[in-house]
């Protein structure tokens, strides 16, 4: 009979112990591998619900109100001043600014869309007023002609979604205002008449539209005052 060779005992006994804490030591790394990815899963998927919270939030979720439980019934009633119990909502902004189309953009139509229906909103252009009855722009004639664009088409089409719609196209490629190009597509787009906007803006040789703007150059700087005089 041939006879099998075989290790010592003592070697087959080191041989099996180190298998058993090999497949501990696996074993604990595997859990630990599951573990850290259940963990990682988690927190991912709540980091993602957050955000898509913020960004869409429910159609039916209520605004906090939290913010403005200080306002008193005066305060409403001393604000809401306009026809119907409307807020007055005022930017003072000027037509070719980068600024003024990340306002608008970022800023004032998210909130727009949320309380349109509450609020009388105005765009008010920021400038000097000259002796000339003119005004001088931050940008130029270019930019007051601009400003008197966008004060024509608020004039002509009193619903924000028409005229706000408008100026944002047109503050979208504000380094093009007040081409004729630019002015004509966005009236296209928001259903616009261009040549109205263009009587407008030419009416007694452009005295019409520059005494919108000097108006209203006029009232930024009275807001202006009030707010330096304003005791901190």
């Amino acid at each position: 009979m041939t006879a099998k060779n075989t290790l010592p005992l003592s070697l087959v006994e080191e041989k099996q112990a180190i298998l058993v804490r090999n497949r501990r030591r696996h074993g604990h790394l595997l859990m630990l591998i599951l573990a850290a990815f259940t963990t990682y899963t988690v927190y991912v998927s709540g980091l993602f619900s957050s955000y898509t919270k913020v960004l869409f939030p429910s159609r039916t979720e209520a605004i906090p109100t939290t913010e403005f439980s200080h306002v008193s019934d005066a305060d409403s009633n001393a604000a809401s001043t306009k026809p119907g119990g409307l807020v007055p909502l005022e930017a003072h902004v000027i037509s070719k600014c980068p600024d003024t189309r990340d306002c608008l953009r970022e800023l004032l139509l998210p909130a727009m869309i949320r309380v349109y229906d509450k609020v009388d909103f105005t765009l008010t252009y920021i400038g000097v007023t000259t002796e000339n009855d003119g005004v001088e722009c931050k940008h130029g004639p270019g930019e007051c002609m601009g400003n008197i664009i966008e004060l024509c088409a608020h004039h002509l089409y009193p619903d924000p979604k028409i005229w706000l719609g408008f100026t944002m196209c047109l503050t979208k490629d504000y380094h093009l205002i007040p081409q004729r190009e630019l002015v004509e597509d966005c009236a296209l787009e928001h259903a616009v008449d261009f040549e109205k906007i263009n009587e407008c803006a030419t009416r007694d040789d452009g005295a019409f539209g520059m005494a919108m703007l000097r108006d209203s150059v006029e009232r930024s700087a009275s807001v202006r005052t009030r707010i330096r005089e304003t005791p901190a």
